[in-house]
Parts: C-alpha cells; structure tokens; sequence
C-alpha cells in the first residue's frame, strides 16, 4: 500500500513529462509541503543518477543491484531501467520490467517501443505501439525512427503521412531517411513541404546532402540557411574534407565563432582523411577539450597509417576508453599481422563486441578462424559480413565442405542471403572444395547480381575447366549491363588458358582498353600461361621482353615449369638467367630448374643449383595436406609423426602396399 505522500510522488513520475513547467513546479511545491523534501528531490533523484551512470558504463549488473535496493521508487526509476535496459541491448529484460511496473506512462511504452525497433524487431515494436493507450508526438517519431533505421522506407511513408502533428523532428526524420537510402528526389519534394524550416531540417538535407556526393548542392544550401548552427558548418567542413578541399575545410573551420569537440573531431578526420596525419596531430594537441571520439579519430588515424606504436602511446594516454579504442588497437595488430599480440590483446579485452569478434576472426586466414566463429556463436554475438565472408573463405581454402554448408546455412539464417560480397564467397567456395553445381546454384538464386558476383562465377567456371561456359558467362554479364572490370578479365584470360584458346585470349586481353582498363602484372602473367599452356614457349618468352612492367614471381613459374613439361631446357636456363639478373629466385624456381637439369640427364647441373639454393639460404617448406572425415579435419606434414593416430594410419598404408604389390 502506498502511503499519501508515496501516492502523491508517484503520480508526480506519471504525470511529469506532460505538465507545463508552471505547474510541474506548483505540484513539486505541494508534495514537498505533504511530505519529506529531501527524499523526493534528493533521495529518489540520487538513486535514479547512479542507475542511469551505471548504465551508461555498461555495468548492468550495479544498475539491477542499486535498483533492488532502493527503498523508495518512482515511475521515473522505473522508466530508467527500460531505457538502460534497451541501451544495453537487453530487450528481454526491459520488457521484464516493463511487465512488473504497477503504473506506466507514455514514457514507458516509448522506451521499450525504442528498444525493439533498435534490436529489427519491428512487429514487436508496432504491437506496442498500436497498444499504447495514448501517443505523443515522440512516441509516433519513435516508431518512424524504427522503421527508417530498419530499411521499411515504404512503412515509415504510410506513418508519416497517418501522422496527427508532427514537429521537427519528424520532418527532420523523414528526410534523414530518404537520404540514408539515396532517395534525393524525394528527400527535396519532403523538404519544400516543411512548413517552417528549422536549423535541424535544414541541416537533416544539409548532411544528406554530403553522404551522397550532392556537393555543389550541400554548398548551396549551406549559403543560403538562414541560421546555422555548429552542426552545420561541421558538416560543410566534413562535406569538403572528403572531396580532398582541406585548405577549404579549415577555412571554414577557423571561421567558426564557437568550435564544440564536434567541430574538432571533423577538421581532425579532415586531415587524417586526406594523408596529412602531421596536421592532424597538430590539432588533436592544440584541442581545449577531447572527448572519447576524438581520441578515438586519432589512433584509428595512426593505425590506418602503419603508426601502431603512435597509436598504442595514445591509447595508453586516453583517460577512458571505449570499446572502439580496443577494436581500433586489435585492427593495428591484425593490419601488422602480429597475431600473437593480436591474440594477447583481444584476450585482455575488459569487453568484446562484434566488431572485436570479427576483426580476430579476420586475422586468422586459416582453422582458426573457423574455432573463433564457434567461440563467438556461442557467446551469443551475431555474426555480420565480414565475419560469414572470413570464415566462407576459410573453408574454401581448406576444402572443408561440411563446415562451409553449415555456415552456409547460418548465412540464410540471419538474413545475409543476399549480400553480394558473402554470396561471391560462397561460389567461391563451393568452387574451391570441388562442388561447381552448388557453386551455380548460389549463383542462379541471386538475383540482383553485380560485378563482384559474375567476377565470382567466371573465375569458378574458369579454374574448373569450363572455358566455354566461362566465356559465354561473359557475354551474360555484358548482355545484363555489368560492366567488367580487372578481376573479369583475370578469369577470362584464365578460362582461355586452360582451354588452350590462344586467338580468344588475345583478342580479350586486347579488349581491356575498350573498357578503360589497364592490364596490370597479374593479366600478362595470365598470358604467359596462356602461351606457356599451349606450347608457345618462345612467343611468351617474346611476349615477356617486350612489356614494361614487374611480372609476379608465378608468371616465370609458370614459363619455367612449361619449359620442363615441353622439354625445353635451353629456353629454361634462358629465362633462369634473366630471374637471376633481376631478381632473387624463390624456392620453387630453384626446384623447377633443378628437376630440368635432372629430367635431361644433366646431375652435375642439376647438384650445382641445389648448392646455389643452398648458400642463398633458401630452402623448400615441407609439404603440408588436410583431409576433413565426418566433419573433422587432420593435417600431415612431409615425414612428420605428430598425428595421434599415425601407427594405425602408417598399418593401412602398408597393407595397402602388400594388396597393391600382390595385384601387380
């Protein structure tokens, strides 16, 4: 039961938000006549502080206790719970203490409302709000805010236009979201509907404006606002820095009357932006005030740059981190590819989120990435792009064909289906482990296909053998409007390489200026396979004296391995000779040369370049193979006894041997 006085307080939390600020305080002055000033204004206030600072640290576990322990709540305690609850991402929780509240207010419902459209639950979030008992303007701004940031442009239309008022805020909205999804046309008819233009509208174009590249427009908007504010011309600093105008940038900047942490943080970015990270550093040290962003902005700004010890000097100087300044640190130690650090670091993390989790996961291009997904699947993080797209390749590059369906079938599950970048991966794996059908059928399910997805399919056709197919794949792609780009052409020239089409690969590697592209190193190492496949020794030899550029180590590979299949060993000493002018041999040119020599009989040679590997301290890795049974993966090194079940395996092979032997 509540007492008079705990009745009075109670409905002052429920009906507060709503009062005019005279009566808010008439009502605050009769409660405080009926009852303890100190606990209404000090007690309740102070418990509802260190619950909502608890939250903002993330400590949800000391915001729950010192809500459990408070010996008098409130409707705005309550009401701070669900919205710390939603800040944290805990939605269920929220919803929980939105369930046990003995009285609510449209506070409550907006808050748990805000929470869900957050976490892409939007039938949850429009249950809610067609279950309110009553709405404000802010509840219906809620649930348009949900819809924009959830991709339902067409649903927040329909709200928007249902709208009984609406205030700056939702016009500001609307057009944010036209914007956020290049709906430019639509986001200026919206804007000359506005009935009086604030600051805020007139920056909500401003910005979109910038983020979509409509610069000559941002700039003639920003001259004829009527008012700015900073966010205004921080934007306009911004909307220079990124078209490399930085002397522009800080003109502006160093016109502003009043500069807010904000305004510093984005002539910083500027200059980090446009390589001039001395500048930078300059004006990160001549800032009156850093907040955590701004720090942040200058360790990713060192990190970018190679600078990691720069970078590490800062973080350890910040005076509080966030999870980005960590991410930004574990991002310089994978960059480095120091993965033992990487892995201290990440270790040592006081928290991790997904970003964490994915950068990790990137770093290790092997198994290891792979134990790292189910690591973070199971501490419950979702994975994103990067991650499905890390771990895709790592089975295509192992040719582990259970884990790459499974993790194919978690792709469909958290809705990334069609997601270019993962599906490429995908055919590119299903390619590599030897499944082209399940490769096509990836590829026939996409439907909006872009230059990365055909670049995917082509090369997978290419490296199967399938030249024709690739080609006419080609043709699909010219035909469906897809314009091709370097990578196109390095499965083209490969399909004619493995085809052996000589007059095709010509005329296609030819056909790179009509589309504006320059053939880089690997396109003229293509052709010297190419010519070295079908024969042509002394026409790529030829082909290789006359261009211009530094091949790529595989390319005289690949001329020298054709001159050891063709017998030819006057040219592979030829072409030895000029690697060695050039360049210093690699283990396997040491090895291919060796065996020519040794393939014609010639042993003295043949020792001499084993000697000449030998002193240059160059030496061949052992060979390493993987075989994946029942899901599981085995590994064997050349001569290498470490498998626990290498008595059993050698028995087999040897009774293999006998069988085989007995045969004949």
């Amino acid at each position: 039961m509540f007492t008079r006085f705990q009745y009075l307080e109670y409905r002052f939390g429920l009906c507060a938000p709503f009062l005019p600020l005279v009566e808010k305080k008439l009502l605050i002055r009769f409660i405080s006549s009926h009852g303890n000033r100190s606990v209404l204004h000090q007690d309740v206030y102070r418990w509802n502080s260190n619950i909502m600072n608890c939250f903002r640290q993330g400590d949800v576990e000391a915001a729950c206790r010192l809500f459990n322990e408070m010996p008098m709540k409130n409707l705005v305690t309550w009401n701070c719970m669900i919205s710390g609850y939603v800040q944290n991402q805990k939605i269920s929780e929220a919803h929980e203490i939105f369930d046990t509240m003995p009285f609510r207010n449209v506070v409550s419902w907006t808050a748990l409302l805000t929470g869900y459209a957050k976490c892409g639950k939007l039938e949850q979030a429009r249950d809610l709000f067609d279950r309110m008992p009553e709405r404000n303007v802010v509840s219906w701004n809620s649930m348009l805010a949900g819809y924009i940031s959830n991709g339902r442009i067409d649903k927040a239309e329909e709200l928007f236009d249902g709208m009984p008022i609406r205030n700056s805020v939702s016009w500001a909205t609307m057009i944010d979201g036209y914007l956020n999804y290049g709906l430019v046309s639509e986001a200026q008819k919206l804007f000359n509907q506005v009935p009086v233009k604030t600051t805020s509208i007139y920056n909500a174009l401003l910005s979109g404006y910038v983020e979509n590249g409509y610069l000559e427009e941002a700039c003639l908007l920003f001259n004829k606002m009527p008012q700015r504010d900073v966010a205004s011309w921080t934007t306009m600093i911004t909307c220079y820095s990124r078209v490399g105008k930085i002397e522009s940038a800080k003109h502006l900047f160093d016109k502003m009357l009043e500069k807010d942490v904000a305004a510093w943080t984005a002539i910083i970015q500027g200059y980090l932006d446009n390589g001039k990270i001395e500048d930078a550093c300059k004006l990160f040290e001549e800032m009156p005030y850093r907040d955590t962003v701004a720090w942040n902005s200058m360790i990713c700004g060192y990190v970018h740059k190679g600078m990691l010890d720069n970078a590490l000097q800062l973080f350890m100087q910040m005076p509080k981190r966030s999870i980005v300044s960590w991410n930004s640190i574990l991002q310089g130690y994978v960059q480095q590819n120091d993965m033992d650090r990487a892995w201290n670091f990440f270790e040592n993390m006081p928290c991790r989120d997904e970003t964490s989790w994915n950068t990790i996961i990137a770093g290790y291009q092997s198994g290891e990435a792979l134990i790292l997904y189910c690591r973070m699947m199971k501490d419950g993080l979702k994975p994103v792009q990067g991650t499905f797209t890390t771990v895709v390749s790592v089975c295509g590059t192992l040719a582990i064909i259970s884990w790459g369906r499974a993790i194919h079938l978690s792709v469909i599950k958290n809705g990334y289906e069609d997601d270019t970048m993962i599906t490429s991966s995908l055919i590119t794996m299903y390619s590599k482990c030897g499944f082209i059908d399940d490769a096509k059928l990836v590829f026939e399910s996409i439907i909006k296909r872009d230059t990365v997805v055909w670049n995917a399919m082509i090369v997978a056709l290419a490296y199967h053998g399938s030249g024709t197919e690739a080609l006419a794949l080609f043709s699909s792609m010219i035909q469906a409007g897809s314009g091709p780009d370097n990578v196109t052409f390095l499965g083209i020239l490969t399909a004619c390489a493995h085809r052996g089409l000589v007059d095709e690969g010509w005329k296609y590697f030819r056909s790179m200026e009509d589309w504006n592209l320059i053939p880089e190193p690997a396109h003229y190492a293509c052709m010297v396979n190419l010519f070295g496949r079908s024969g042509l020794l002394n026409e790529a030899y030829n082909f290789i004296k006359q261009i211009h550029v530094g091949l790529p180590t595989h390319a005289w590979e690949t001329l020298l391995g054709a001159c050891r299949i063709q017998g030819n060993l006057e040219l592979g000493e030829l072409v030895s000779k000029e690697i060695f002018s050039n360049r210093s041999l690699n283990e396997g040119m040491y090895i291919l040369l060796s065996n020519i020599y040794a393939e014609k009989g010639m042993w003295e040679n043949a020792a001499s370049i084993r000697a000449i590997m030998k002193h240059h301290g160059a030496k061949k890795e052992p060979a390493c193979s993987w075989i994946e049974i029942k899901g599981k993966l085995s590994y064997f090194m050349y001569n290498g006894r470490s498998h626990p079940q290498i008595e059993v395996i050698h028995n087999h092979l040897q009774t293999l041997q006998v069988i085989m032997e007995e045969i004949g």
